[in-house]
């Protein structure tokens, strides 16, 4: 018995690699290498001309996630570690929406091809605003020193985000499928899109010195501010009459899951004190996707998904000790862009019992 123990143990430790290796090799190569071209570019303006120009909005952009979207401690570190060679190799595109050349001329469907200069400036006013055919946009103001082709991608906030968002934020694999995730929420339905949340009208100059124009916001405020992870958050503690405390979140307020992509998590710490304010019970619970492995192996078979799916509802259960005393749920977003000791702790709740 013992050696035919071994010998399943001996064969698993064999043939285990031999799987995983085939799996992978059979993976890559049925992927198409991921596209890297230059970035169509204007014939007479540079990318640097747009910030100093728009300079109101590019100081806008410059606080958000698109313009970061390559740099801080994760993309530091992802290619210190070399996972960028990792990524090449297994033909993942993650370059081609953190820094593309283009995505006004993607067909839908597909990715936007990765530039290979200026990859600093992330996803940028030339990644949205220049196509083949010049400088896109909703409209040429008289005093516009250069051309705009009108496109109603820029007008209508529904083909916004089904013909602009979507190349980025569309279903890549496992990594992001927020879109399709919209378009089955009744924040489609009602004609609520990524723009109304994400780019809200402002008033606000277009150029340096000019005057206010109703626009919209570049910041593309997201899950990194507390004050929208607050709208967000739909939750309540309810205590049960059998002795436990249930928090309750229900996902009705966000037209994605919540968290919505990336390695972004949510978690909630529930504690229980009595009425001296000891502390008597804590439990914690989070909702988000990780890597099963250590590293960036954020692809399948290496990565879990826990996040609440739009529509659905999670409980967290902690009993109660017999007396009264105090239920608190603080809820902490971590970004996947920091690190761990920088979590942002947004909203606490607390319930007597």
């Amino acid at each position: 018995m013992r050696m035919k123990r071994l010998q399943h143990a001996l064969f698993g430790a064999v043939a285990l690699p031999l799987v995983m290796g085939t799996y992978f090799t059979a993976l890559t190569v049925g992927r198409a290498r991921p596209e890297v071209r230059p970035a169509t570019v204007h014939p007479t303006l540079s990318r640097e001309s747009c910030v100093e120009c728009h300079a109101p909005i590019a100081d806008e952009w410059a606080q958000s996630v698109h313009f970061r979207s390559v740099t801080g401690p994760f993309w530091e570190g992802l290619r210190k570690d070399r996972y960028t060679d990792l990524f090449e190799a297994l033909r993942i595109p993650c370059m081609n929406c953190h820094a593309p050349a283009n995505v006004l001329d993607v067909a839908d469907g597909a990715r936007p091809a990765e530039r290979p200069h200026q990859v600093e400036f992330g996803v940028d006013c030339v990644s949205c605003h220049v196509s083949e055919r010049g400088i896109v946009g909703p409209g040429r103001y008289v005093q516009a020193p250069h051309e705009v082709i009108p496109d109603e991608r820029f007008r209508d906030p529904v083909l916004a985000t089904t013909g602009i968002c979507a190349r980025c934020h569309e279903e890549q694999g496992d990594c992001n499928k927020t879109v399709t995730d919209w378009s089955r929420t009744r924040f489609a339905d009602e004609g609520v899109t990524c723009l109304h949340c994400h780019m809200p009208e402002v008033e606000g100059p277009l150029v340096v010195n000019g005057p206010p124009k109703a626009r919209r916001s570049h910041s593309f405020v997201g899950d990194k501010d507390a004050e929208m992870l607050r709208a967000a958050l739909n939750a309540s503690i309810l205590i049960e009459d059998e002795g436990a405390a249930v928090v309750r979140i229900i996902n009705d307020r966000v037209g994605h899951s919540f968290p919505a992509s990336g390695m972004n998590w949510l978690f909630v710490t529930v504690r229980v004190q009595d009425e001296s304010g000891r502390a008597v019970a804590e439990v914690e619970h989070g909702f988000g996707s990780r890597e099963l492995l250590p590293g960036y192996l954020d692809f399948w078979p290496f990565l879990q998904i826990s996040r609440i799916p739009y529509g659905e509802t999670r409980e967290i259960r902690v009993d109660l000790p017999p007396g009264h005393g105090v239920v608190a749920a603080e809820f902490r977003y971590r970004d996947w862009f920091s690190v761990e000791d920088q979590d942002l702790v947004f909203a606490t709740l607390n319930e007597p019992y």
